[in-house]
């Protein structure tokens, strides 16, 4: 039995919408696998779906025809709809009870040709939807092209009644997908394969992690190894994958400016292309970006990879593609995975926490938080700092912290390293580490914290401990295994 999580929100607007009895179109849009469909799928019993294909406008045309014709169980000719005006008219004139749902997926396939879909939608809906009460849902996973269908030049807008683009789960909603783990399984889990259904629901309960990892990631045949090799082959308008490939893997190497990943990427003098591949890969939401703390508008980017399940593809499974092709699928969990799983887990943890800050802030007793980052640099004395966790509540206070992966406890010397970094920046120019100084500090350990560190938050007010159970304020699951 498949599990369904989150999604409450879209599916409760969606399922309203239907219900208004006033004709509605609805955009829907995120990345493949994302759970698109799935969704659609729970909201009403008997809607009518049409997948949309990769191919030419008078296949798609057809295609639809023959399946309304079956969904209605009415006979049509596709050669009394010749163009896609007609379609639509077709489609609005259509009864199958109270609740009249459309649904076009994939409905990018569908646009840029000749005979221009959107333009002969719009005339349909603008003079011949007012005594409908038909739901059209429009999905799709080219994000930027689906978000271009709202733009203000778009001919879409100023019509659509709902949009909404479909994310991957974090960390918490990845976790109630396997509910029969512990919460560090859960957590790796989370940051080997990330937070997409398609992935997270290949995992068998009667699996550890180890199994379930080489049963669907390392061997060449599992189902997420073959769907993250095919991933950027499958977007539709990127030819030249391999150049996308090297750039992914800069990045995954811990290359974080544009310079560097060109070199690393071997194109150190086309760095245009990469900064073009890297805002392609941001508008799928599998780059992010983000600069230092305080930093300037005019400060250089700093790119990571956002998708864990694509990020572990290319710190482990890429550089041991021949010996996965050859089966030697326990000499590579053994010797190039295992002994490195933790400190891969290290800044995999430190992004998740700011998904905590943000979504449990309430629960952990903290203000509204308003900005969240991190700054990496040196001091004056050329001596590096890095800061886990940099921000500022809604009332202006500062906040900054760090985040333990290890399976230690924390002790107090990770407060007093901080704050003796946070006074070498003030002295070093840095305005903002005298306010950090007087602000709060909050702690992530995955490991928990020792006596002396808990006996510390306790004397001091603005201390604030967050443990790997607080990240999980109801554990997702009320029967899991902590």
């Amino acid at each position: 039995m498949k599990i369904f999580v989150d999604r409450k929100n879209e599916l409760e607007e969606l399922r309203a919408l239907s219900q208004s009895k006033e004709p509605a179109m609805a955009l829907l849009y995120g990345r493949r696998r994302v759970g698109k469909t799935y969704l659609l799928g729970r909201i009403w019993e008997n809607p009518f779906y049409f997948l949309a294909a990769d191919t030419t406008p008078e296949t798609n045309r057809k295609d639809l025809l023959s399946e309304l014709a079956q969904w209605a169980g009415v006979e049509i000719l596709p050669e009394d709809y010749p163009t896609w005006r007609a379609v639509f008219r077709l489609m609005t004139r259509t009864n199958q009870g109270d609740q009249l749902v459309f649904i076009l997926d994939e409905f990018q396939y569908l646009l840029g040709h000749k005979d221009d879909v959107i333009s002969q939608l719009t005339a349909i809906w603008d003079r011949e939807m007012t005594d409908s009460s038909m739901l059209l849902v429009l999905c799709g996973s080219e994000v930027a092209t689906m978000e271009a269908l709202q733009a203000g030049d778009s001919p879409l807008f100023g019509r659509l009644s709902w949009s909404s683009m479909l994310r991957p789960f974090d960390y918490f909603d990845s976790s109630r997908m396997l509910p029969w783990l512990g919460l560090r399984e859960a957590m790796y889990f989370y940051g080997v394969l990330g937070g997409l259904p398609r992935y997270l629901s290949a995992v068998k309960r009667d699996e550890g992690f180890r199994e379930s990892l080489c049963r669907i990631l390392l061997s060449t045949r599992g189902e997420v190894h073959v769907q993250l090799q095919n991933l950027i082959a499958g977007e539709k308008g990127i030819r030249n994958t391999a150049e996308y490939d090297a750039v992914l893997r800069a990045v995954a190497a811990g290359r974080r400016e544009l310079s560097e990943i060109a070199s690393c990427a071997g194109l150190q003098n086309r760095a245009y292309v990469v900064r073009r591949i890297l805002e392609v890969m941001e508008n799928l939401d599998i780059i992010h970006r983000e600069r230092n703390y305080g930093a300037g508008p005019k400060s250089p980017w700093r790119y990571r990879i956002g998708d864990n399940a694509l990020l572990f593809w290319h710190r482990f499974i890429e550089p041991n593609r021949s010996r996965l092709e050859r089966n030697m699928i326990d000499s590579v969990w053994e010797t190039s995975i295992e002994p490195f799983l933790d400190t891969y887990m290290g800044p995999v943890f430190e992004n998740t926490v700011r998904r905590t800050l943000l979504r449990f802030n309430a629960e952990l007793e903290l203000p509204v938080v308003s900005t969240c980052s991190r700054w990496e640099g040196t001091d004056r004395n050329r001596r590096s700092i890095e800061l886990d966790i940099v921000g500022e509540f809604d009332s202006g206070e500062m906040f900054t912290g760090e985040v333990k992966w290890s399976s230690s406890p924390v002790n107090p010397d990770v407060h007093f390293q901080l704050k003796r970094n946070l006074e070498d920046l003030a002295a070093s120019g840095q305005s903002w580490g005298n306010r950090a100084l007087h602000g709060w500090f909050v702690y992530f350990s995955a490991a928990g914290f020792s006596e002396y560190m808990m006996r510390l938050a306790e004397e001091r007010t603005r201390i604030v401990l967050v443990s790997l159970e607080d990240m999980f304020p109801d554990g997702g699951n009320p029967n899991r295994n902590r």
